[in-house]
């Protein structure tokens, strides 16, 4: 029958562990790799001031495995008597485990990999060992990674000191030599791997190589970075094959960007549904925002959140929407805002064009029926609706409704005085100022 193995898995410095790195805590990415092994149980030794922090990295990662949240006090002794405590903290929870071997791994090892882990279990039990360490940079280095056999480790425990002169499980490994069991070390293929997230720079580091890691899996489905070293993509974001990411490019949260689209550079995407061929130009920023199949948006577009823009809609430089649907093959491609409005299918939308959605007090929707023109330098005034097929002749300021295929002109008759201007000059230099004209 196979031996059973629970993961040990200690909670680390609390500013380092759920630091966010590519939209998650750094906690999470050895805490995913621990249940990708399918253990019998993973403890979870925390303090008890970030309970709460834990608890909703656990239910954010969905495991499979059993999961005990065990709130500890910070213990003494630094990182090696912490570990040790933290198996005498267990205890309670590992004896319903008899026999079994535990993994214990700190949740600030972020580079840390579910094969690297199997690895370091599989000649641990092959060979029997009371104790394997996860060795770096050779047997001279070793790791605040290691699996040990309960029923050889565990009577041991008692005499052990976390405030002792040597650290705990080297004193471990020392009494199970002397008792005739065996010890051992794996080397880790990568040191990086092991290597603890301690700093602002060693977090920095992990998340370098995190970004690599994420966006080589994504190259190996599909998508063409032309710069790989210059895209940041959060863990969660899904991109389709065929899909073609410029340099300078961030996309944060659960973004899901479908096939054959093109994001330009310096664009910033969070949390937002992209569909297929769409192009999102430079410098183009959106959030909370769903972009339909065969969209093209930017450059310099932003889309705040609740937007929607549909299938084979286009939205152009200096662009603003918020909390708007913007109609199927509608178009707005120059300097306009519109905000909690309804745009119906084939409106072209003018240069220029302002929805005046709030009055000092509330936010006032506006609806614009399919086909109509609104004008360049045109300010709708909500809350107002313009019928379907309407037209808005340019600079109009529109107040009231407007109806299906009516023309509204709404803008102060022009007047002209001819000679005003020249009149004016002459009367300033006979004054003593101004220029001739």
């Amino acid at each position: 029958m196979k031996r059973k193995t629970v993961v040990l898995f200690l909670g680390g410095k609390e500013d380092a562990v759920f630091r966010p790195v590519l939209g998650r805590p750094l906690g999470a990415y050895a805490f995913e790799a621990v249940c990708g092994l399918g253990p019998d149980a993973v403890l979870v030794l925390a303090e008890s001031a970030v309970r709460e922090s834990w608890e909703a990295l656990i239910e954010s990662a969905g495991p499979k495995t059993p999961v005990f949240l065990l709130a500890a006090k910070k213990a003494k002794g630094g990182r090696r008597g912490d570990s040790l405590a933290a198996l005498l903290a267990a205890r309670t929870v590992l004896e319903k485990y008899p026999d079994c071997d535990v993994l214990i791994v700190p949740a600030d090892v972020p580079l840390i990999r579910e094969k690297t882990l199997r690895a370091l279990l599989r000649p641990h039990v092959a060979k029997r060992q009371s104790l394997t360490f996860l060795g770096v940079g050779g047997q001279s280095g070793i790791s605040d990674i290691l699996a040990v056999r309960s029923s050889d480790a565990f009577p041991l425990l008692r005499g052990i000191s976390p405030s002792g002169g040597m650290a705990g499980f080297e004193v471990l490994a020392r009494r199970l030599v002397e008792a005739g069991k065996r010890i051992g070390f794996h080397e880790c293929p990568d040191a990086e791997e092991a290597v603890p997230a301690a700093d602002a720079n060693a977090v920095g580091k992990a998340a370098a190589r995190l970004r690599e890691r994420k966006n080589d899996a994504l190259a190996r489905a599909g998508v063409v970075f032309l710069d790989p070293a210059a895209a940041w993509i959060d863990w969660a974001v899904t991109i389709g094959p065929r899909t073609v990411v410029y340099p300078s490019v961030v996309i944060e949260g659960p973004t899901r960007i479908g096939a054959d689209g093109r994001i330009y550079p310096h664009v910033h995407i969070m949390s937002s549904t992209i569909g297929a061929r769409v192009k999102v130009l430079t410098s183009t920023v959106m959030e909370d925002t769903v972009l339909e199949d065969d969209v093209q948006v930017g450059p310099f577009s932003r889309f705040r959140p609740k937007t929607r823009v549909c299938a084979g809609a286009k939205v152009g430089n200096f662009v603003e929407m918020k909390n708007t649907v913007f109609g199927r093959g509608s178009k707005a491609q120059h300097l306009s805002y519109v905000g909690d409005s309804t745009v119906e299918e084939g409106v072209n939308i003018g240069a220029g064009t302002i929805t005046c959605n709030y009055d000092g007090v509330s936010k006032n929707p506006t609806h614009i029926g399919a086909g109509a023109f609104i004008g360049s330098g045109t300010e709708l005034v909500a809350p107002v609706k313009v019928g379907r097929g309407a037209y808005i002749a340019a600079g109009s300021t529109i107040t009231k409704d407007v109806a299906a295929g009516a023309l509204a002109v709404a803008r102060a008759r022009q007047v002209e005085k001819p000679g005003w201007a020249l009149e004016r000059a002459r009367k300033k230099n006979e004054a003593g100022g101004g220029h001739k004209p």
